[in-house]
């Protein structure tokens, strides 16, 4: 008899997410005949050599370059010799009885060529691209504009995620989703295997479509549900993957809608994805300025009112446009915006409003009384906005100096006092440590007990210890828990790291210092405060300047790259050399250069992460002008 069911994770940098699909993936099979393929598309994150030390049972391709998703798996399919094959995705956790009730299922169903599960996403939401309908030109068309999202559960408008059917009720559907493809090996040899002209997205959409046009039956089967982490080893929040994803709807078109205008379906779909990100850009931008704007109303409308009053004079509608801003301006140099916003940032503004105030009275016209008044008004506004927006749950206010969490771990006594040490680093300290013992979630007022302890002890995260709770308990409390706002993690067992939606903590991550560390709200906006005023003044000096400067055209690109926010003046050593390491951008200059020291492979390191670690924006000015003649290279080239 074949093996019953071969399992293919194809991996690209996702280390720590792979190896806790990959326990699951064991934990399934027991007691099952199977066999697991990792398919590596030439990782740099150790994958290959983690799955080697701690998985020797897995059948691993290690890639020499970075093939694709469908000829990744197309390559393992190959060798496989299982009656079913299961397409996974590596950030994704399998329950204990998902294989076991799929098999059954298909079993029971000759003619049922694929087979997709209900994912539910880190924080026990439903995902709606569990069971999808055929994206013909008109459902493509409603998906990209929004209208699937507007009416979800229509069965015109919403057909793209087949809104209309209900997310707990077995059903055929017409499209699987390839984080979780169950596919019927025999059927695979009939159609063919994955479409390689798709190199990441659309293959599963192609394969679908096929098993039904080859006279098979694709299921949705939700009673077997999985997390799938979504988007860790595709990053699908990026703008590049709305472009390759609805190009490769666009192949898809071509190749399946041949007879029904491929150009014109072509021309409408390349239309909405320039329509949609254009709309995403500007929501993005609204959203992003909306507190700036509300407070610029507020200011404006209060120097009205008090022109009214006769608290001022009369003013100029751009002169109070012009203090408005100004205010504004001076209290977000000192961490208005910043997220979390903290009380102690908006008394440094309002002190450095009164002192501006005080400076500029001779200049403004302005008594000290008026200074006090425009200077209350202002805090009330500030202060007034932000509890408004604390209240509505909309920002998050922090009266610390460092934000500290507040978890529950759950767990035996010495895997949650594991996972709350780790947590103690990464968090920089906890605001409050509380614990949960397993059989307590086992109970059927467990999911109850822990939504109580959430709501009365104000809890931030909730961390399931993996090594007494088994993934299929895990699975169905993050469905009982998904509207209670907490950040759900999973601490791994026999080993150190801890997973959350988008995230991995180790006692092998970075501990960086949070006052100064360089990706910090603060340190941000002194980074690019500075990046501006030195690029303004290498601009107005530009025809001295350049004469003193080495690579002169480099210069010139330099000094806009900077300016258009692409480039920093200075940054790492090595960026991107670490994926644990906060993101910047690239820099002009780095570390080793401007402090002359060597560029040795052990030391790169260590100097990137002490320049993370404690950033101090003086530095990086002394860094520029001390290394004026270089500005025309770039780091990655010195």
């Amino acid at each position: 008899m074949p093996m019953k069911l071969s399992i293919i994770v194809v991996n690209y940098n996702v280390k720590a997410f792979l190896e806790q699909c990959l326990r699951t993936v064991f934990e399934a099979l027991e007691g099952m005949d199977g066999e697991v393929f990792v398919v590596d598309n030439q990782s740099t994150d150790g994958s290959t050599g983690m799955v080697r030390m701690k998985f020797p049972q897995v059948k691993l391709i290690a890639n020499t370059e970075n093939v694709g998703f469908s000829r990744a798996n197309n390559q393992a399919i190959r060798e496989s010799s299982g009656e079913y094959v299961l397409l996974l995705n590596p950030d994704t956790v399998v329950g204990e009885d998902v294989f076991r009730k799929v098999v059954d299922f298909l079993d029971a169903h000759p003619k049922a060529g694929g087979l997709g599960v209900k994912m539910i996403d880190g924080t026990g939401r439903f995902l709606p691209e569990s069971k999808r309908g055929l994206p013909t030109p008109t459902v493509a068309f409603f998906k990209i504009m929004g209208l699937s999202r507007l009416f979800p559960h229509s069965k015109l408008f919403g057909r793209y995620h087949l809104g209309h059917l209900p997310e707990n009720e077995v059903a055929p559907i017409e499209i699987l989703s390839g984080a979780c493809m169950f596919l019927r090996k025999e059927m695979l040899d009939e159609i063919g295997l994955l479409d390689e002209s798709f190199f990441m997205y659309g293959e599963d959409i192609d394969l679908s479509y096929r098993i039904t046009l080859g006279g098979y039956e694709n299921w949705y089967f939700p009673d077997a549900p999985i997390i799938h982490y979504k988007g860790e080893s595709t990053k699908k929040s990026s703008v590049n993957y709305v472009f390759v994803f609805y190009n490769a709807m666009v192949i898809f078109a071509k190749k399946h809608f041949t007879r029904r205008g491929p150009q014109l379906f072509s021309f409408i779909i390349r239309g909405a994805i320039y329509l949609s990100a254009a709309a995403a850009l500007v929501l993005r931008f609204l959203w992003e300025a909306l507190l700036p704007i509300v407070d610029l109303v507020l200011l404006y409308s209060g120097l009205v009112l008090m022109e009214h009053l006769n608290i001022l004079g009369t003013l100029a509608t751009s002169d109070r446009v012009l203090m408005a801003a100004a205010t504004l301006g001076i209290m977000a140099l000192f961490g208005v915006y910043d997220l979390p916003l903290k009380a102690a940032n908006i008394l440094k503004g309002l002190v450095a409003l009164f002192l501006c105030g005080l400076a500029t009275q001779q200049w403004t016209g302005l008594k000290l009384a008026e200074v006090f008044t425009m200077l209350a008004m202002s805090g009330a506004v500030v202060v007034c906005v932000r509890l408004l927006l604390y209240m509505l749950e909309i920002r998050r206010i922090s009266t610390s100096p460092v934000e500290r969490a507040r978890i529950l771990a759950i767990g035996s006594e010495e895997e949650t006092k594991r996972a709350l040490g780790l947590l103690w680093q990464t968090h920089y300290g906890l605001d409050l440590e509380i614990t949960m013992d397993a059989g307590t979630v086992d109970e059927p007022t467990g999911a109850a007990q822990v939504k109580e302890a959430i709501r009365k002890q104000r809890l931030d995260e909730v961390v399931f210890c993996a090594k007494d709770l088994s993934s299929q308990r895990i699975i169905r409390m993050l469905e009982q828990l998904q509207n209670t706002g907490v950040i759900f993690k999973i601490a791994q067992p026999a080993s150190e790291f801890i997973i959350g939606p988008s995230t991995t903590e180790s006692l092998q991550d970075l501990l960086i210092l949070r006052d100064h560390a360089v990706d910090s709200s603060s340190a941000k906006r002194r980074r690019r405060t500075m990046d501006l005023l030195v690029s303004l003044f290498l601009l107005i000096t530009l025809p001295v300047g350049i004469w003193f400067v080495e690579a002169k055209v480099g210069f010139i690109r330099n000094l806009f790259l900077v300016l258009l926010g692409k480039r920093t003046w200075v940054g790492y050593v090595m960026p991107g050399a670490d994926r644990r390491m906060p993101r910047i951008r690239p820099g002009v200059l780095d570390p080793a250069r401007t402090d002359h020291r060597k560029r040795a492979p052990l030391t790169v390191h260590r100097m990137d992460l002490e320049y993370a670690k404690d950033y101090r924006v003086w530095k990086d000015m002394g860094r520029v002008f001390a290394n004026f003649r270089s500005l025309g290279t770039r780091a990655d080239m010195g």
